[in-house]
C-alpha cells in the first residue's frame, strides 16, 4: 500500500514538474521572440497559439470561436492564393498598437495580377475597414480549443502559478520530510534487539 502511494506521489510530482518546465520554457521562448526577434506571434515549428479577446468570431460554424478560446494559426508564405471563407490572422493596419485580428476572408479583390482581401468577423454586421495585403497576414487558422485560452492565461498568472504549480510542488517535495517527522520512532527492542543488561554484584 505504501509503495502504491509513493508511486502515485512520484507520478504527480513528475507531471507537475513537466508542466512547470513546459510553461517556463514557453514563456522564455515567447519573451525571446517578442524582444529579440520582435515577433507579433511567437511560434513553435510555425504554429502560434493566440488567446481570443473579443467576440467578433462568435457564431454557429464549426470554426467559429469565442472569448477565452485558444486559436492555433500556422505561419505560411503562401498568402497570395487564399480563398474566400479562409480565416486569417493579420496585423490591423488601422490600430496604433498593431493589434492582431483573426477574421474570415469575406471577398478576394483582384487588381490586375495582384489581389487583396476584404475581411469580416462572423459576429460583426459590417466588413472590416480597408483591405488586407498578403504581406500583412501573420498566419492561417488551423483549429481552436474551447475555453483553453482563459485557463492558460490564469495558469500563467502569478496566482495561477502559485496555486497550481508552485504550491503542489512544495507539498510533494516536502511530503517525505513530513512523513518522516511524524513517523513513530522504532526502539531497538522493537527491532528485535535486546537492550544491554545491567550487571549487579
Amino acid at each position: 500500500m505504501k509503495r502504491v502511494a509513493k508511486n502515485v506521489v512520484n507520478f504527480l510530482l513528475g507531471m507537475l514538474t513537466v508542466t512547470f518546465v513546459v510553461i517556463l520554457v514557453g514563456n522564455l521562448w515567447k519573451m525571446y521572440q517578442s524582444t529579440v526577434q520582435h515577433s507579433k506571434s511567437p511560434s513553435i515549428l510555425g504554429y502560434s497559439p493566440l488567446i481570443v479577446n473579443t467576440g467578433s468570431m462568435e457564431g454557429n460554424k464549426a470554426d467559429d470561436f469565442n472569448v477565452g478560446d485558444l486559436v492555433v494559426i500556422h505561419k505560411t508564405e503562401n498568402t497570395l492564393n487564399l480563398k474566400k471563407g479562409t480565416i486569417i490572422t493579420f496585423v490591423d493596419p488601422h490600430s496604433e498598437s498593431k493589434a492582431l485580428v483573426t477574421h474570415r476572408i469575406n471577398r478576394v479583390v483582384t487588381h490586375d495580377k495582384d489581389h487583396v482581401y476584404e475581411t469580416k468577423g462572423d459576429a460583426n454586421n459590417t466588413i472590416d475597414k480597408g483591405v488586407i495585403n498578403p504581406s500583412q497576414i501573420i498566419g492561417v487558422y488551423q483549429l481552436h480549443l474551447k475555453g483553453f485560452g482563459s485557463k492558460l492565461m490564469f495558469l500563467q498568472s502569478p496566482k495561477g502559478m502559485l496555486l497550481f504549480i508552485v504550491l503542489p510542488l512544495i507539498i510533494l517535495f516536502g511530503s517525505d520530510y513530513i512523513i518522516q517527522a511524524f513517523k513513530p520512532k522504532v526502539s531497538k527492542h522493537e527491532n528485535g534487539q535486546t537492550p544491554n543488561s545491567v550487571m549487579s554484584n
